[in-house]
């Protein structure tokens, strides 16, 4: 994440979606609710469909301790919206801060897209410190506005994508199954032709000796190709601890 705070406006803004929210202070309570009411043209990093998009939100709040650290509410989290970009939300978070300092606070929404079978991914994220707004003390009038949403990217640019799979082993028939299922966000550069992928396993000694060698179908066009394929291989127990086992993924030109 960078330094810079989220714009915000009364309209959607931003290139990589918005998110619209409220915020309204209760002085008697020393309560600040966060409602999120909508966001719009949400980015998935994957390219094979709409995100799954669920929201976490925390909130820092400046400590009195001399060491000047801020601390971080526990984020909390909001209901998973399946298959869209442009959810219509209706969730509200609690915070306890006295008022004092809650325009010293700095408030986040991250963006989560997740997904069933892998690890969910961050899409992007909003934060703004709350002194830059005019923050409401009714609840039921609460300072409503959308919020830009800034990219995130843990890698810079640099990863060459994710594959999933995994590995069964019977001894009794002393078979190694490989079950490919997916790969997501492969890095395909810009070439001639139509790509295609697959993915290659390969059994190594050792020594890295080539032993065994099968590869999945090839998958036309995509970024993140689906293969729910199984790849078996015969070796024996004594000899499973020392296979080296390397995944691969091949690009053809069609």
């Amino acid at each position: 994440m960078n330094d810079s705070e989220s714009l915000y406006d009364a309209e959607s803004i931003g290139n990589y979606g918005s998110v619209k929210m409220g915020v309204s202070f209760d002085e008697n309570l020393n309560l600040l609710t966060v409602s999120l009411r909508q966001a719009i043209d949400l980015n998935a990093k994957r390219q094979d469909g709409h995100p799954n998009p669920y929201f976490r939100v925390s909130l820092d709040i400046p400590s009195t301790n001399t060491d000047g650290q801020q601390r971080q509410k526990s984020p909390q989290q909001s209901k998973t919206y399946r298959d869209t970009s442009s959810p219509i939300m209706n969730d509200e978070f609690y915070f306890q801060v006295t008022g004092n300092v809650v325009n010293e606070c700095r408030l986040e929404v991250s963006v989560y897209d997740y997904d069933q079978f892998s690890v969910d991914e961050c899409i992007g994220y909003c934060w703004l410190t709350l002194g830059r707004l005019n923050v409401s003390s009714n609840n039921e009038a609460p300072t409503v506005f959308w919020a830009e949403v800034l990219p995130f990217d843990d890698n810079n640019g640099s990863g060459w994508g994710e594959v999933l799979f995994s590995l069964t082993y019977l001894s009794k028939a002393q078979r190694l199954t490989v079950n490919m299922f997916k790969a997501r966000n492969l890095r395909v550069d810009s070439i001639e032709g139509q790509p295609a992928v697959a993915i290659r396993v390969t059994l190594l000694s050792n020594d890295e000796k080539r032993l065994k060698r099968k590869k999945t179908s090839t998958k036309k066009n995509t970024r993140n190709p689906q293969f729910n394929e199984s790849l078996t291989f015969g070796i024996a127990k004594s000899s499973l601890c020392e296979i080296i086992l390397e995944i691969e993924v091949i690009l053809f030109i069609i």
